[in-house]
């Protein structure tokens, strides 16, 4: 009989990440909205292009390509050089996504000496990432790590550390893909504390799943294992279901090659759900792959209708590697209950696949089965046939595997055409063979063992702990049994009730996240509201159409922004921005004009890929105007500054009001939006003891001039 070889088909490799991002597709749509109504040619529609092209990146990359050549001819006529730069870049990226490397690599070095025109020394790192990166994806090794260590090193010159992590882990998945693995757990524990440092948990998710892997392929599971459930927990942290789900399957996978089915199947079946639920065919092709392994293992005949299923769902993505995977496993379902008549049209649409493809290591395989169904059908002639092609490809390859399941159908088939002297030299053949597997194998184990042993003091010291409690009860046989008994029970109750209450408090504070950021859009002062109606109809009155109409457009876009982002947990610094700037004009024709406005954003920040809460800056924007500026008529002034600092964002607002202490009068509303932001600020940061910093601005004088209020903001970011 033979035996089921486990070909897991979902790649578990985790590539710098990302995860792709999705964008939604009224997000995609709000983009190319904005270019449709936006036409005049400066800096804000270079910036308008990129942010639509962001958008539809992933789902739509040859209209993005578009998007980023119109962005950077653009750029070029206006000699925008940062913007000219930043479309380079990007179309660097689509051409990676689209898997043209060299083309990626040309545009990346372009947007390069750009960057280094503008001495952006971090943009200048990320440049050198990416070009490190496409060299990896190329297998171009040496190159890639020319570039990735000079990104590290600019990186780490900038203070900028996150592109150092990135390059880092790439680093790391070059020396293991080259056997290093003591130079490859280097750069991933250095990769992991940037990290750390950065407060990047999302980063660490990645490069634990990558270490995970490093682990398990030097036959540590229990440290993979470890590392597999640290990246998962993180991941459930930010509800990203997507990197739960891999997780899930790569702790089936692992557990899988342990050969404990038992714990495998729940993970994976855990895994198939999320992904079904994403549509993410592919990553449901490789769980159904692997779960019907497992049961055809079992001789479970579920097995065949998740194969199939596998099969329906690979021809309908056109998936050639995989509908032949699946074409396969059908086969080796019937083979395996001996409907031997079922099977072989199977084998036979696998092999034309893996032909085509040119898949040789599957090719060998399907022959081998499907000359053992000849060899059962005693057609020995055909037997022979498909025994010789495939292990022609077995030898080649050096297979040893194959090699040894092949000699020894030799000998069965010689045997039987009465091929004696054949059959003998195939069986001695055999033997050797299997000798040489044997001996990898016991070389496998020994390994394992090895690793065993290295905690061998640690187990001793704890027997020995356990058997000093021992002698130190002096109580019955039954009483201990009582004892140990209970203490168990109670144990379990604990971790029961502990483990309900944690997930309940999870599940408490992922809704409350949500209903205290709906409730901080209700409690948008009813008054801004009614005002702005009333302006409205008062510019409308005095037949100040253009005025009216502008003022309409800003009150309208700034009401559909607010309710958009009350949904996400994060938008991008840009969006932000623009909701900012539309609420401050709203609010300076409220005021009749009595004060000035300015939103200053460091020059070299990158707007669209830094990603924060919405709405964290409004209420505090507010009741500087409402309060700070409560006694100006005119000449009043509001600046709004984001800068980062040593890897942190903050925020800051500052008025030239009557400053803090003056009036103590605050509303109710007022109160409470602040205080809803600052729960908030603590959910974001895990820091319960967050500080919002206020103070007043003092003149030289001694005298109050106005009042500031600043706060380190939580955020994302995608390089």
């Amino acid at each position: 009989m033979f035996t089921i070889k486990s070909s897991l088909f979902l790649k578990r490799i985790f590539l710098l990440f990302s995860l792709a991002s999705l964008s939604n597709g009224f997000s995609q749509n709000k983009a190319v909205d904005s270019l449709q109504t936006y036409t005049k040619k400066d800096t804000i529609r270079v910036k308008l292009l990129n942010a639509a092209a962001l958008k539809i990146i992933e789902s739509d990359t040859d209209k993005a390509l578009q998007l980023y050549k119109e962005s950077e001819q653009l750029s070029e006529a206006l000699q925008y050089k940062k913007g000219k730069a930043y479309s380079l870049l990007m179309s660097g990226r689509a051409y990676s996504k689209k898997g043209d490397y060299p083309t990626s690599i040309t545009y990346f070095q372009n947007s390069l000496e750009v960057y280094e025109d503008l001495k952006i020394k971090v943009s200048v790192a990320n440049c050198h990432l990416n070009i490190g990166r496409s060299y990896y994806y190329l297998t171009d090794f040496p190159k890639a790590l020319e570039h990735l260590k000079t990104a590290t090193e600019l990186s780490e010159q900038s203070g900028k550390l996150r592109v150092a992590s990135n390059a880092l882990m790439i680093i790391a998945m070059i020396y293991n893909t080259q056997g290093d693995y003591d130079k490859s757990l280097e750069y991933y524990k250095k990769s992991i504390v940037i990290d750390e440092k950065l407060g990047d948990k999302k980063g660490l998710a990645v490069t634990y799943i990558n270490l995970a892997n490093l682990y398990k392929q030097q036959n540590q599971p229990t440290l993979a294992l470890e590392h597999y459930n640290k990246s998962l927990e993180i991941y459930k942290q930010f509800n990203d279901e997507y990197g739960v789900a891999s997780n899930l399957n790569n702790i089936g996978t692992l557990y899988q090659e342990m050969e404990n089915n038992k714990a495998a199947l729940p993970n994976y079946y855990k895994a198939l759900a999320i992904f079904e639920k994403l549509k993410k065919d592919k990553e449901v092709m490789g769980c159904l792959s692997n779960i019907g392994i497992i049961l055809m293992s079992e001789k479970n005949p579920k097995a065949l209708a998740i194969f199939k299923k596998g099969l329906r769902l690979s021809q309908e993505a056109n998936e050639a590697f995989a509908v032949a995977f699946f074409n396969n496993n059908i086969g080796g379902y019937y083979f395996m209950t001996e409907n031997y008549d079922a099977s072989l049209p199977y084998y036979e649409k696998a092999v034309k696949t893996y032909k085509k493809i040119g898949a040789q290591r599957e090719l060998s395989n399907s022959y081998l089965n499907m000359s053992r169904i000849y060899f059962s059908r005693k057609e020995y002639d055909k037997a022979l046939q498909f025994a010789k092609e495939g292990s022609d490809i077995a030898n080649e390859l050096k297979l040893l595997s194959l090699q040894t399941d092949y000699s020894l159908l030799f000998s069965k088939i010689y045997y039987a055409l009465k091929e004696y002297k054949l059959a003998y030299e195939s069986g001695q053949e055999h033997k050797e063979l299997n000798d040489s597997l044997y001996k990898k194998e016991t070389f496998d184990k020994l390994a394992e063992i090895k690793y065993e042993y290295a905690y061998k003091d640690t187990l001793t010291t704890a027997k020995k702990s356990v058997n000093t409690l021992k002698k130190t009860v002096a109580v019955s046989e039954l009483q201990k049994k009582w004892l140990i008994g209970g203490f168990i029970g109670l144990l379990i109750v604990l971790g029961f009730l502990l483990a309900l209450l944690k997930i309940r408090r999870v599940k408490m504070q992922n809704q409350q996240l949500l209903l205290e950021q709906k409730l901080l859009i209700t409690q948008m002062n009813p008054h801004f509201i009614f005002n702005s109606i009333q302006n409205i109809r008062s510019l409308i009155n005095n037949r100040q159409n253009d005025e009216a109409v502008n003022y309409l457009g800003k009150f309208s876009k700034l009401t559909r922004q607010i309710l958009e982002h009350s949904n996400q947990n994060y938008i991008s610094l840009a969006e932000e921005l623009e909701m900012l700037e539309n609420y401050l004009t709203i609010q300076q024709l409220l005021y009749e004009n009595k004060f000035t406005f300015n939103i200053h954003i460091e020059e070299n920040m990158d707007t669209e890929s830094i990603f924060l809460p919405p709405m964290l800056a409004q209420p505090y924007i507010e009741n500087a105007i409402k309060h700070g500026l409560s006694n100006t008529t005119e000449n009043g002034k509001i600046d709004v500054h984001y800068y980062l600092k040593e890897e942190k964002l903050y925020f800051e607002v500052t008025d030239n009001g009557k400053g803090f202490g003056t009036d103590e009068k605050v509303s109710n509303h007022k109160s409470l939006a602040m205080t809803i932001t600052k729960e908030r600020l603590t959910f974001y940061t895990k820091n319960k003891d967050f500080v919002v910093q206020t103070n007043n601005v003092i003149a030289s004088d001694g005298t109050i001039e106005g009042a500031k209020v600043a706060f380190e903001v939580p955020y994302i970011y995608e390089s």
